[in-house]
């Protein structure tokens, strides 16, 4: 029995780079979508019209490179390995390139009239595109190449390809979730991809130049991804970045006229902190649900779980007002909690306690007994709306967790003119709930095309009169809102954990242009 011949040796050896190098290319393609989500996320937000348009970006721009990349390799079937070399160095190009024309497409889009869907299209194709095209050309190169060295038609070589591919797919996803957007960022994860493309190209580019020039390119990429350092031109509207959202503090003394921060999570500024007057709450809604508790409970000590924490403006507020509030938050995001600590002047009282959890997850594990005077859903940013948590079956788990006298509070972005997404909550809430108000700032409405509203449920009513004048803090007014003005039976359908289509009850601000973002 004789061992494999060198040349037998010299095929499987090339065979085995070119499924590596197929591998590794779709894990690059598939960092490059999980990223694109996110940097589209300070200009759009997160939604479903985001990662779609994502996804079919990239799938179109692989589509098209695996069709280009079968055409050169039947043209030019001795080329294919330098041809594949060709390729990922455009796609390491076209990878750093990703986040200058985000930010020039997307940033002026952004602040432009146009629909908001038609944006993120727009955007997404500009910068994602052709990194897409460009990993597509790869496995039909390789597949040609190993079939031309088989010289047969060979099903094995076919399948590990197309594994290969998959396998890559697989690897990309799940490194750019759970590792790389974390601890690198998303410049920093292109900037790896980009680095990866450069040194795979000089594998398959023939002459010690293309190598030295290839492994010093890549090599630098992969020392600028891995420092974290920031290229000018090249960076992100982030300061941080967790697994959940990219994260800005910033000083906000020029919008309170005080000494304050803000913190701005993906596109929507989330939390405005007073840094010596915690009780000073900038967001007019945040200050009416203040009101609101202070004219059930007075200054007396209260149990509330709050649903989302970001500056922990509310919880700040009432723990600085009275010590004995027993608060808890559920906060998904352990950064968003730490900047609060850190960047927001929150310091938790011994009563407040932080659950990083969904705060689903979390009222649900709240098997001590204990119940709530006040539950707050302020999980939702702008446009952005988990289902999860306005659904039937949660307003069902919230009414279980109430005081008799408890209420639950939830801010709503809508169209005044048509509230289909307002209606449809508060038609969902009357099935557990007896006394339900819709409140907003009046301000804030005339003349708009969205607006906040606040939507308090409760066994008893809050008592307030039909039009609210602040008793503390910023000059605020707020207007209760007549149930029957919502038109609840035509507009409002009953959301469910099965079937709460949020994004096609909210479609006129993804499909017009008459939202201001």
């Amino acid at each position: 029995m004789t061992g494999k011949s060198s040349a037998q040796i010299s095929k499987s050896r090339a065979l085995a780079l070119l499924v590596a190098a197929v591998a590794l290319n779709a894990a690059g393609a598939m960092i490059v979508e999980i990223v694109a989500g996110r940097m589209m996320a300070p200009y759009f937000g997160m939604s479903i019209y985001t990662w779609t348009t994502v996804i079919g970006v990239v799938l179109a721009g692989l589509t098209l490179g695996h069709w280009i990349g079968g055409l050169l390799a039947e043209k030019w079937p001795g080329k294919a390995m330098p041809l594949m070399g060709l390729a990922f160095w455009a796609g390491a190009v076209l990878t750093l390139l990703v986040l200058p024309i985000t930010a020039a497409v997307a940033g002026a889009l952004s602040l432009g009239s146009a629909p908001l869907a038609l944006s993120i299209t727009l955007a997404g194709v500009s910068a994602f595109f052709l990194p897409s095209l460009a990993a597509g050309l790869i496995q039909p190169l390789a597949t040609t190449f190993a079939l031309r060295a088989e010289q047969q038609i060979s099903g094995r070589i076919i399948g590990r390809m197309f594994a290969a591919g998959a396998f890559g797919s697989i690897l990309g996803t799940f490194l750019a979730g759970f590792v790389l957007v974390s601890y690198l960022g998303s410049a920093g994860t292109l900037w790896l991809v980009a680095g990866l493309n450069a040194l795979l190209g000089a594998l398959f580019l023939p002459g010690i130049g293309s190598m030295a020039f290839g492994v010093t390119a890549g090599s630098i990429m992969a020392a600028v991804a891995l420092t974290r350092t920031s290229v000018p031109g090249f960076e992100t509207p982030c300061q941080v970045e967790s697994q959940y959202y990219c994260i800005r503090v910033d000083p906000a003394d020029h919008l309170t006229g005080r000494p304050s921060r803000l913190m701005a999570l993906d596109h929507l500024v989330h939390s405005v902190n007073d840094r010596d007057a915690p009780q000073f709450l900038f967001s007019p809604y945040l200050h009416l649900v203040d009101e609101i508790a202070r004219h059930k409970f007075g200054s007396r000590a209260v149990s509330a779980f709050f649903i989302g924490g970001g500056g922990y403006t509310l919880p700040r507020a009432w723990s600085s007002r009275n010590k004995e509030s027993r608060l808890t938050i559920a906060e998904i995001d352990p950064l968003v909690t730490s900047l609060a600590r850190d960047r927001m002047w929150f310091e938790p009282g011994a009563n407040t306690r932080t659950e990083t959890l969904d705060a689903r997850v979390a009222l649900a594990k709240e098997n001590s007994g204990q119940r709530f005077d006040v539950i707050f859903g302020d999980a939702f940013h702008d446009i952005a709306i988990p289902a999860h948590l306005v659904s039937a079956e949660f307003h069902e788990l919230v009414r279980s967790r109430l005081t008799p006298n408890g209420f639950y509070v939830l801010n709503v972005v809508d169209d005044p003119r048509r509230p289909r997404l307002l209606a449809s909550i508060v038609r969902t809430l009357r099935r557990d709930f007896r006394a339900i108000e819709v409140w907003v700032a009046p301000k804030y409405v005339q003349r708009a095309s969205r607006a906040t509203f606040i939507v308090y449920a409760s066994a008893v009513e809050t008592g307030l009169p039909g039009k609210v004048t602040a008793t503390h803090g910023y000059p605020n007014f707020w207007q209760r809102v007549g149930i029957d003005s919502l038109n609840i039976a035509q507009l409002g359908l009953i959301l469910t954990d099965d079937f709460a289509p949020i994004d096609r009850l909210l479609a006129s601000f993804w499909l017009s242009g008459e939202q201001s973002r």
